[in-house]
Parts: C-alpha cells; sequence; structure tokens
C-alpha cells in the first residue's frame, strides 16, 4: 500500500529512470518493461522502456492496446509478489487488433516485490537515527507518527511516511507481512497500539522498545486483557540485538538494524530459478527473431 502522493506520480511522461530511483527511495515495488526485440511495424523500437507500479505507470510503450496489455501483466506479476523476470511476446494484430501489424518481445523485470516491510511507529530520535540505516538497507519502510515536524526530516530524506492522529488505526491498512517495531512518544499510546498489533496475530515480527520495568507492566496489563494470553508470546522487548549495548539513539539504532536483518536473513523466501526464466527468455527471443526471417 502507498502512503503518500508526489509530483512524480501527476507525471505519466516522466523518465523511466528518475521513475525507478523515486520508487525504490518511496520502497514502493515496480515492475521494468523493456521492448527487448521487434518485428515489422510497431509503436515503439526495441530498448524502449516504461515503468509500471501498483497504480502508476511512467514513460511509453507506445499506448494503445499493447501498452494495455503490458501494464495489466506487470500488475499481475506485482500483485503475486512471485515473479522477478518474464519475457512475453505480443503480436499486434493477431493478438491485439492493432492495424501496425507488427511483434514484439517485452522484457519484464519486477523489482523490490520481495523485500520485507518495516513499519516504524514513533518518530522520535531513535527512529531518525533508525530510518537513516534501514532506508540503505532492502527492505521497505515506512514512519508513522501524529506529529508532523518529527515526519518532516524524514520525508525530506525519502522516507515513506504516514501522519496519523491515531496511529494505531494504521494497523487497519498495512500489509499483514509487515515487522512493527513501537517506539512512540507517549507510553499509553505505545500500548494501544501493541495490543492491536498482537490481537491481529498476523505480524512477522512485532518489537516494542522499552526497560525491563516498562517490559513487565505491559505483559502484565496485556496478560489479562488480550482475548488470549498465549498471543502475548508474539511480543519482542526490549528489541536490538543482545552483543549491541548502548543507550544513544545511534547505537540503539544499530543494534535495531542488526537485529531485524538477522531476522530477515533466518525468515528469507527461497530464491527463484532465474536460470531456467532466463533461458525461457533466450528461446522466446530466439523464436521471434526465426519468425522474422
Amino acid at each position: 500500500m502507498s502512503f503518500r502522493t508526489s509530483e512524480l506520480f501527476s507525471n505519466p511522461g516522466q523518465d523511466w529512470l528518475s521513475a525507478c530511483k523515486w520508487l525504490t527511495q518511496q520502497g514502493e515495488p515496480y515492475c521494468i518493461a523493456t521492448v527487448l526485440a521487434d518485428v515489422g511495424s510497431v509503436p515503439r523500437s526495441a530498448g524502449s522502456k516504461m515503468v509500471i507500479s501498483a497504480t502508476h505507470q511512467y514513460a511509453t510503450l507506445g499506448g494503445g492496446n499493447l501498452e494495455f496489455e503490458v501494464i495489466k501483466k506487470a500488475r499481475e506479476g506485482l500483485t503475486s509478489s512471485s515473479q522477478s523476470v518474464l519475457v512475453e511476446r505480443f503480436s499486434l494484430a493477431a493478438d491485439l487488433g492493432q492495424c501496425c501489424g507488427g511483434a514484439v518481445q517485452v522484457l519484464f523485470e519486477f523489482m523490490q516485490t520481495n523485500l520485507p516491510r518495516v513499519v516504524i511507529f514513533g518518530a522520535g530520535h531513535v527512529c531518525q537515527s533508525l530510518s537513516s540505516i534501514l532506508k540503505e538497507l532492502p527492505c521497505h519502510l515506512t514512519v508513522v507518527d501524529n506529529r508532523s515536524e518529527w515526519l518532516k526530516p524524514l520525508k525530506d530524506a525519502g522516507i515513506n511516511t504516514l501522519l496519523h492522529q491515531e496511529p494505531e488505526v494504521v494497523l487497519d491498512t498495512i500489509s499483514e507481512e509487515s515487522h512493527l517495531v513501537i517506539m512512540t512518544q507517549d507510553h499509553a499510546l505505545d500500548y494501544r497500539i501493541t495490543f492491536k498489533a498482537l490481537e491481529k496475530a498476523c505480524y512477522p515480527f512485532i518489537g516494542l522498545i522499552g526497560s525491563a520495568g516498562k517490559k513487565k507492566r505491559f505483559e502484565f496489563r496485556l496478560g489479562e486483557e488480550l482475548s488470549h494470553p498465549e498471543l502475548l508470546n508474539q511480543l519482542t522487548c526490549p528489541i536490538g540485538h543482545p552483543d549491541i549495548l548502548g543507550k544513544l539513539p545511534m547505537q540503539v539504532a544499530v543494534s535495531v538494524s542488526a537485529q531485524l536483518m538477522s531476522y530477515f536473513q533466518q525468515h528469507e523466501a527461497k530464491p527463484d530459478n532465474r536460470d531456467a526464466k532466463w533461458n525461457s527468455a533466450n528461446q522466446l527471443r530466439k523464436s521471434l527473431r526465426e519468425g522474422a526471417e
């Protein structure tokens, strides 16, 4: 899900490279569609590119039914989150009803579709340091807070931010695959977010910043108020890698980053069979070339 708007999104003519850079900074999955080869009369020649996200597209492959089908295929791949590379052949006359009469082979490269998602609740000092680290690592990052002045420097740095007066409500909209880091300025707000996250029982990681005393108070109250006491087993508190100590914001940030990266590596998906997909792509390209002869 996307949490922000941008002038880039209102400019479908934006060049594809700038679009890739922006979408990467925002942690938005996208697909690069490239014309690998062309035969006969076609709207755009080999090498032409466009970029497609879940809700927008940038640059063009010539419009018409070809572009419509390319966008459709790209978004199907983004939705499935199982593709990394795909090659499709489109006959403009036979398949798409376009009068050009040629054919193109299009490479679909799906970017950022399987990266872990991190949602930080609370944009305070530790979050500012933690975000500066996580935005350079392979993950999607969103920061949620009810204070615009704390979100502004993060947004200016290209980090995805969400301003909401009741941050716990955001749990109704974010992906169930999100890793939650809870560190707001208010213990009562921390509790509401933690309680709701535990009750949903769907997030792979629910981490709460806090001392041993805070942990004890939260666990006692949660144990009494949760619908099932065993839901408390999902909570990680305190957060941070046990071998990285220190209380300065950056020290805590390094510790939490190390913990998250270690967790991601333990739970990462098995790599897909890229060799088989590239062999299939090469075979399609060969058949297209032979069809032109």
